[in-house]
This record gives structure tokens, C-alpha cells and sequence, in this order.
């Protein structure tokens, strides 16, 4: 109730207080910001979404409102979104981010939502694109996912080893270990390949792949090492590419999981986030990025 009433002073005021709005967000999970939407609606009888669409705008409008919205619902709206823009970079990070669970949720709410089958809307799009690709071909392998340990990261780092050997890739092995390993097991075959090979496997999808399929493989090969990794590694490319939307997307779905330690694993890979952010964005959609991911 605090926060709601925090909320409704800061856009009654003579001109609307978009700090004070944004702290409200800075200290709330997505979770807790649908019980202050649901305190707001009982207290003053309308729906905060449509107070705070009037009084704020941009990229900023963008963040806040999509705080409010719920995870999956906003997850699901983007995807929806992308199918009718036929966005292939959207594709590319809002499917690749999403593990098993996430898919599950993802899968239920968008039909609950649409009463339509995203894999299909998804595959749908992707194959008018570039039906055979290898990006596409592994976005989709990525969609149906089954992950399980198969306890044998030495025989699987040969594997994509003898992938990557000789004039052309085999990238069906690629996409086959990308979409089952799991997080723990691909952290090991990555550790193996570059003692065994004396080269990272990044490196190495850097050597064979090129253009959209390169970027993808790129994520993928970050999100299975951590997701906080694949995080990093789309805020890196937005900022470098002026997509401020996949930084709005980033920030809404995963600050709540990575904003405690996203510093220093973006330290790690890339630089310093806080310098990056200021130097590429500016006005309260910096300020925003800069709150949400404890970058100040």
C-alpha cells in the first residue's frame, strides 16, 4: 500500500516525479509490483498501467510499465510482437534465454493469452525467413529442449571438436549438444575442450560460423556456460548496436534474477557496465538501466 500511494503522489504532483517512480521499481521484484498494481486498483479505482502510460514516455515508459505487466506476460508479448514484425533479433534472444521451464510457462500463457500455439506462430516466422539456416535450425532445436546429464563431457567435447575439423562444419552436432546439454555438463565440456585443444570452443564457433548464425551460437554457447553470461552478452550487443529495445526486454526479464552480481560478471567478458551504459543512453532511460541493474 505504501508504494502505491508513493506512486499515485509522484504522478498527482504539478509535474510527474519520475524519480520517485523509479525508485518505487528499484526496490521491488516483478512479483511484488503486481501486488502494488493490485493495491493501487483497490485504494484509487483504476489501473495504475494506464495512470503511469500518461504521465511517463520513451524507452523509460517502457521499462516501468513493463515491470508492472508480470514475466511471462511480457515475455509472451514480445514474442507476439516479433511474430507479427517478423523480428529475427527478438527471435534470437527471447528464445534462446528461456530454459526448459521458462518454456513451459511461455508455451501455456501464450496459448491462455492467444488461444494459438507459439512453437508453431514461432516456426512458422523462422522458416519464412530462412527456412535452413543453421540459426533457425537451432532456434528451433532450442524451442523443443531436452536437457539431461549424460555424464560424458569428454566424449562430447571431442565430438565438437571433430565437428569443427576439416573443410566443413557439422553443425547438426552443434545444434544436437546445444539444445540437451545442461548448464552444469556444458560448463565441464567447455573446460575440457580448451585443456584438451588448447583453443576456447568460443573461439572456436567464432572460427566456424559467421554473420546471424555466428551471434546465435555466440548466446547460446554464453547462456549454457551461465545465463547471467547470455544476459551479459545481449546487454553488450544492444549497447554496441543501439538496440534499446533488447535492453528494455533484458532489464524488465531479468533484473530480478542477475542485477546482484550482473557487474561483475559483465566485468569479466566485456568492461565496466556502468561506464557503457552512460556513455551509450541517456535521460531517465539510463537513469533506469542504471538503478535496475545496481550499476549507479
Amino acid at each position: 500500500m505504501i508504494f502505491a500511494n508513493e506512486i499515485h503522489i509522484a504522478c498527482n504532483r504539478a509535474g510527474t516525479d519520475e524519480q520517485s517512480i523509479l525508485n518505487v521499481i528499484s526496490q521491488c521484484s516483478m512479483e511484488d509490483l503486481q501486488q502494488v498494481s493490485r493495491a493501487y486498483y483497490v485504494s484509487f479505482g483504476k489501473p495504475i498501467y494506464n495512470l503511469l502510460k500518461n504521465e511517463i514516455s520513451g524507452k523509460f515508459r517502457e521499462i516501468i510499465l513493463g515491470s508492472f505487466e508480470g514475466r511471462y506476460q511480457y515475455w509472451i508479448r514480445q514474442i507476439r510482437e516479433a511474430i507479427k514484425a517478423a523480428d529475427e533479433k527478438a527471435f534470437i534472444e527471447l528464445v534462446i534465454m528461456g530454459n526448459t521451464y521458462d518454456w513451459f510457462q511461455i508455451k501455456e500463457q501464450y496459448f491462455k493469452t492467444y488461444d494459438r500455439n507459439v512453437v508453431d506462430d514461432i516456426l512458422k516466422v523462422l522458416n519464412n525467413i530462412a527456412k535452413n539456416a543453421d540459426w533457425v535450425r537451432l532456434l528451433s532445436g532450442w524451442i523443443f529442449q531436452m536437457r539431461y546429464p549424460r555424464c560424458q563431457p569428454e566424449n562430447d567435447a571431442d565430438e565438437l571438436y571433430k565437428a569443427a575439423k576439416g573443410a566443413g562444419t557439422d553443425v547438426n552436432t552443434f545444434i544436437r549438444l546445444f539444445c540437451s546439454t545442461t548448464n552444469e555438463e556444458f560448463v565441464q565440456i567447455a573446460r575440457i575442450y580448451q585443456e584438451k585443444y588448447k583453443i576456447p570452443l568460443r573461439q572456436t564457433i567464432i572460427i566456424e560460423f559467421s554473420g546471424k548464425s555466428e551471434k546465435v551460437f555466440l548466446l547460446a554457447h554464453d547462456y549454457l556456460l551461465s545465463p547471467i553470461k547470455g544476459c551479459c552478452w545481449i546487454i553488450n550487443n544492444s549497447i554496441n548496436c543501439s538496440r534499446d529495445k533488447s535492453l528494455v526486454d533484458i532489464t524488465v526479464l531479468f533484473r530480478d534474477q542477475y542485477s546482484s552480481e550482473i557487474l561483475q560478471v559483465y566485468k569479466e567478458s566485456f568492461g565496466n557496465l556502468t561506464k557503457e551504459i552512460k556513455q551509450h543512453c541517456s535521460g531517465w532511460f539510463e537513469k533506469a538501466l542504471l538503478s535496475l541493474w545496481k550499476a549507479q
